[in-house]
């Protein structure tokens, strides 16, 4: 375009000036994305799914470098694959039919439920980073360094409910969460938890309804590079991350409007 696409665009910006106009929109994405959802039916949703997925910022050998640009960056463990990375971490709650509403970015190295209490209390109006009685001292945990943007963490879910993972459960903390947000998150038991047990049946069941959200970030990764955003900055992260997901939602709403099935995000464009 800069070549044989001038006489059209005569005062064409240049890659870094185009950057920074996007950048300067990323609310707009994160507004559109929520448009969207409600659009394909956030409103009538039974529950949501809600996990954690890794940002990776560079590999573990670039980050024993000294000097390199992305300073904010923490050690992390988990995500589909599993493993150590570096970078951040996003927790992201989805539909039953996989429209995503609402997400947040935070470190790498601290617990997806505190991930999942800024999602929560933003949500019921306003972020607070409690914790619940910690039953050893060494269980205390502090406030995140960055969790945001707070804007990006969408509206209520209409049914107050939540499925979830293993890495959300916890007596205390789903007590916290019911008590202050009136919020169920349903999630299994760990295998060592004495205050119930679960048939396999059930779990079976309950990975069958994270399936959605499970979906939705191998998607994202397949065809919008979730795992290689490949920003400089806090403000270009949130800016990509706000337009892949927005994009997501555009692409299921077109599909459903061509009669295409609802996750052919791959050929839409083809």
């Amino acid at each position: 375009m800069q070549k044989q696409g001038r006489q059209w665009f005569p005062t064409m910006l240049s890659r870094s000036r185009y950057n920074e106009r996007v950048r300067d929109l990323w609310a707009v994405f994160v507004k559109i994305q929520q448009a969207l959802a409600l659009e394909l039916g956030q409103t009538t949703a039974a529950y949501e799914v809600v996990d954690c997925v890794p940002l990776p910022s560079c590999s573990n050998a670039q980050a024993l470098k000294h000097g390199h640009w992305l300073w904010w960056g923490t050690r992390g463990y988990g995500g589909t694959h599993g493993g150590w990375y570096w970078g951040d971490q996003a927790v992201v709650s989805v539909t039953p039919q996989y429209v995503i509403t609402g997400w947040l970015i935070g470190p790498a190295n601290i617990d997806d439920r505190q991930m999942l209490q800024a999602l929560l209390s933003q949500r019921q109006g306003g972020y607070a980073c409690l914790t619940p009685k910690p039953w050893r001292p060494w269980r205390r945990l502090s406030a995140p360094a960055f969790v945001g943007p707070l804007l990006a963490a969408g509206n209520p879910a209409p049914a107050a409910c939540y499925v979830a993972d293993k890495g959300f459960n916890g007596f205390l903390w789903q007590q916290l969460w019911y008590t202050h947000y009136q919020v169920s998150v349903l999630t299994a038991p760990h295998r060592n938890a004495h205050r119930v047990q679960w048939p396999s049946s059930w779990g079976k069941w309950l990975r069958s309804l994270r399936q959605a959200v499970e979906t939705t970030f191998a998607i994202l990764d397949d065809v919008f590079d979730l795992s290689t955003l490949a920003a400089h900055s806090r403000w270009g992260q949130q800016t990509r991350f706000a337009v892949a997901t927005a994009a997501f939602n555009w692409g299921i709403w077109l599909n459903r409007q061509l009669g295409r099935p609802p996750l052919a995000h791959a050929t839409l464009l083809g």
